[in-house]
């Protein structure tokens, strides 16, 4: 407990209005809605696109379908999910859907600040965006949209490469995620995902850690199931002595607040 007093004490010294409010909401404190409302409202651009960062934190912002991804996981933590801000956003991926049901990252976004992390092979990330997209959108109760069913059909089409697939760690998780809601993904591929997934598990970072177990648990995986089981139970081991979890290429405190909710929603 003294460890999370003292990394409490860190994030509110430390982190932006955004970190505070989501450190309130994983230890179930008191906040106001419409601060929350006014606070996300800084990640969101008019045109329902979202970015990682707020004005307040850069003025060199560009909306983007990845940060519209990552931003998402906001939308389900502060329950939001029937909010003017989801409704903008929705309209947003509807936009940008390839004719043929996949999602790629907006023209506008790689003329602005090209994403190094981009794979060589266009058909890795395709299949990336495409799996988180419908991922997400599931998560937060959108089972009936009409743009998780063209990302789904394309989806099918697409996942018998299993280097497409696993070109890239999101598109195996995604994948697993997305089993939970009866998409007709085959056994075959299914336990091959699982069997990938448990291998990298010791292996893996705090901040990707947190990212897959955040998923799985808003997919509605079991804390039984071998995957989060064994993932929780690593995510408390890496644990530094000041209660942080490190993260040197993301965001510490980002990471630290995801894997405080995680073990809290868990323990109860």
């Amino acid at each position: 407990m003294s460890k999370w007093k003292n990394v409490i004490k860190i994030i509110n010294q430390n982190g932006v209005r955004l970190d505070k409010l989501r450190i309130k909401n994983a230890l179930n404190l008191s906040y106001k809605e419409t601060e929350v409302d006014e606070v996300l409202s800084g990640y969101q651009f008019p045109d329902g696109s979202w970015d990682y960062k707020s004005s307040e934190e850069s003025l060199d912002r560009i909306g983007s379908l990845g940060g519209t991804i990552h931003c998402l996981r906001w939308i389900r933590e502060f329950h939001f999910e029937k909010s003017d801000k989801m409704k903008l956003t929705l309209s947003f991926l509807e936009k940008i859907q390839n004719d043929d049901g996949s999602f790629y990252e907006t023209q506008a976004k790689l003329d602005h600040s090209p994403q190094k992390w981009l794979n060589e092979d266009p058909n890795i990330d395709l299949f990336y965006f495409t799996a988180a997209v419908p991922m997400r959108l599931l998560s937060l109760g959108y089972s009936n949209n009409t743009v998780i069913k063209f990302a789904l059909n394309w989806l099918r089409n697409n996942w018998d490469d299993w280097n497409v697939v696993a070109g890239t760690w999101y598109g195996v998780w995604a994948l697993l995620c997305l089993n939970s809601y009866d998409i007709n993904l085959n056994k075959s591929l299914y336990n091959r995902c699982r069997k990938y997934t448990l291998n990298w598990l010791p292996k893996l970072p705090s901040q990707p850690l947190t990212w897959l177990l955040d998923s799985l648990l808003a997919a509605g995986y079991s804390l039984d199931d071998e995957i989060p089981k064994k993932g929780i139970m690593y995510l408390k081991s890496l644990q530094n002595e000041n209660g942080l979890w490190e993260d040197l290429k993301y965001s510490t405190i980002e990471t630290s607040i995801t894997a405080i909710r995680i073990i809290r929603s868990t323990n109860n």
